[in-house]
């Protein structure tokens, strides 16, 4: 009898640990800080396993963040775990899901060992493959050389590190400068080739290439006729202005686009699947060694184009005076192809140079975001900047140039704004899906800690309290900036004001930033977009495109000239590429 109790006893208690490691069925809801704003995530269980992972509601960039969320949703089912890999360049989005995944099991009562567990390794197939081209990085540089390279007869495979195309490109707005192009003639643009390459070397302050310049300003006429042209690339572009247009859905549109042409032409895209070394003898560049989707590729090919992008999240790479600002931009951006053509001694050009530019907040993820379609609208209806003084201290509609330098002398500026300027602000940010207005709501509350930094108040004195700033310089800032919006007249800056600030609140702060993200070094081409070693040879089917590409901009970037370069660099190396095989 003693026997039989214990036995039972024993079931029961086995029992009753099978049923404490259990989940209790149901769905639960949970929410995590991505790249914009909160990942919300709503996950069903029964008791021994996840059955459903549902998006709520996600703010992610279009093209990066919101491709990487069905794709980290999936491997969680079919892993059975929160522990799974986060999707290559769009880091914080995967942190925020696997968080906000690991919360909702929690609610769940489940095993949070066996379900937070990593995803097994499996061993890598060898896996042998011959082409013509190889393309190395799926942004729109890399798109456009693939695209084009196939238009002219020959195969391509093109390697993308990250779980989907884009890039660096897909953040863009895509604005793309067209000089010479047949819709720039048509619209009214009288700028030259000439005309461009000045304006380049005098925004670039003169530390541009010039041959490189050259290079970009009399042949990105073509690339654009080509882009739009339906027997070309046939991506939407919104025909409005004159020389510069822009892309349907922006730089996610355009990339969107790019990948559907790409496909539909016969190309072979094999995504999260990064190149990892060059086939080299004898000097010449044969094909690339990658790895990817359980696979150890060794891609024989008789050309290879580098498109991987720049080295803006490379810290080793990155000079140290620009890590006192915020990085903006892609987390895939590691040098990829620096680190590739070392063993060929490449020529590198302008590595010292990173683009940076002002106007930027920091988001709820720790990383840079631009702000220019807000500050227009804010400037526009009175808002200004003041600094740690409370004063204020340039042009703030100005030249992005002499903003960024006169904000390299505080110590912390704001961006001041009275209900008018605020929704203005906002309006610019929605409008382009940059977050949303409960976003703001949060961000807001007194209580709300981390970045963004905004307040409001009822009154300039107590906005200029919360924000530890003197409540007398900043009252005296917005008494001396409407003194001059009263005559329309123009400031000790420069600026003309043509708003004043209302003088009853609410009044608003943003803390504003200096962001870096695209790099300006990189490879040394020639006009035929072969990669040139240190003794100015060009070295035997190589090619590049794009961001890796350096020498372009000087030390700041002009205005729809990077997607532009892209385009151009893309189409010139894939017909380049294409011809010198048939030859």
């Amino acid at each position: 009898m003693k026997r039989l109790t214990a036995l039972c006893l024993a079931l029961f208690m086995a029992l009753g640990v099978v049923n404490a490691m259990a989940m209790t069925p149901g769905t639960y809801e949970a929410a995590a800080p991505g790249f914009h704003g909160d990942v919300k995530l709503a996950v069903t269980v029964d008791a021994e396993s996840i059955t459903a992972i549902e998006v709520v509601e996600h703010s992610e960039t279009e093209g990066i963040g919101s491709v990487a969320l069905p794709q980290l949703a999936q491997a969680a089912l079919d892993g059975q775990t929160a522990g799974v890999e986060s999707v290559s360049g769009a880091t914080v989005t995967s942190e925020a899901f696997k968080t906000a995944l690991t919360a909702a099991l929690e609610q769940a009562g489940a095993d949070m060992e066996k379900m937070t567990a990593k995803v097994a390794d499996v061993a890598l197939t060898e896996e042998n493959l011959q082409t013509d081209i190889v393309v190395v990085g799926g942004g729109a540089a890399g798109l456009t050389a693939g695209i084009k390279a196939i238009q002219e007869g020959r195969n391509v495979i093109l390697l993308e590190k990250t779980g989907m195309t884009g890039g660096a490109s897909a953040m863009a707005g895509a604005g793309t400068k067209a000089t010479g192009s047949t819709w720039a003639k048509e619209d009214g643009s009288t700028e030259t080739p000439e005309d461009l390459v000045a304006a380049m070397l005098k925004n670039g302050h003169n530390k541009n290439h010039v041959p490189t310049v050259e290079l970009f300003a009399n042949t990105i006429g073509t690339a654009f006729d080509w882009l739009v042209a339906e027997d070309g690339a046939a991506v939407p572009y919104k025909r409005s202005g004159s020389g510069t247009y822009s892309g349907e859905g922006r730089g996610a549109g355009v990339v969107k686009n790019l990948t559907e042409k790409f496909e539909a032409l016969g190309g072979t895209l094999l995504l999260s699947t990064p190149a990892t070394e060059l086939l080299i003898e004898d000097g010449a560049v044969m094909g690339v060694k990658a790895e990817g989707n359980g696979k150890a590729y060794t891609i024989e090919a008789k050309a290879v184009i580098l498109a991987s992008g720049g080295y803006g999240a490379n810290d080793a790479l990155v000079p140290d005076e620009y890590k006192a600002f915020v990085y903006a931009g892609h987390a895939g951006a590691e040098g990829d192809a620096i680190r590739m053509v070392e063993p060929l001694q490449a020529d590198l050009l302008s590595m010292e140079l990173i683009n940076t530019q002002p106007n930027s907040m920091i988001l709820p993820s720790g990383l840079g975001q631009y702000c220019n379609p807000g500050v227009a609208k804010a400037y526009a209806a009175g808002g200004f900047m003041v600094n740690q003084d409370g004063e204020r201290f340039t042009n703030e509609a100005g030249n992005a140039w002499d903003i960024m330098q006169a904000m390299k002398q505080n110590s912390v500026q704001y961006l001041i704004m009275d209900q008018a300027a605020f929704d203005g602000f906002n309006a610019g940010m929605t409008n382009s899906q940059i977050y949303s207005m409960e976003d703001v709501e949060a961000w807001l509350q007194d209580d709300y800690a981390g970045q963004p930094v905004m307040k409001q108040a009822a009154t300039l004195e107590e906005l200029a309290d919360k924000l530890g700033v003197p409540a007398d310089a900043v009252a005296a800032s917005a008494k001396a900036f409407n003194e001059v919006a009263a005559t329309q007249g123009t400031d000790t800056f420069g600026r003309t004001i043509k708003a004043a600030q209302s003088e009853e609140g609410p009044y608003y702060a943003l803390q504003m930033h200096i962001r870096y993200y695209a790099s300006l070094g990189g490879l040394h081409v020639n006009d035929s977009m072969q990669v040139l070693n240190v003794d100015q040879e060009a070295i035997p089917n190589l090619y590049a495109a794009g961001e890796v590409i350096g020498g372009l901009e000087g030390d700041v970037y002009m205005g729809g000239t990077l997607f532009a370069w892209a385009i151009c660099s893309g189409h010139n190396a894939g017909l380049a590429a294409a011809t010198a095989i048939a030859e």
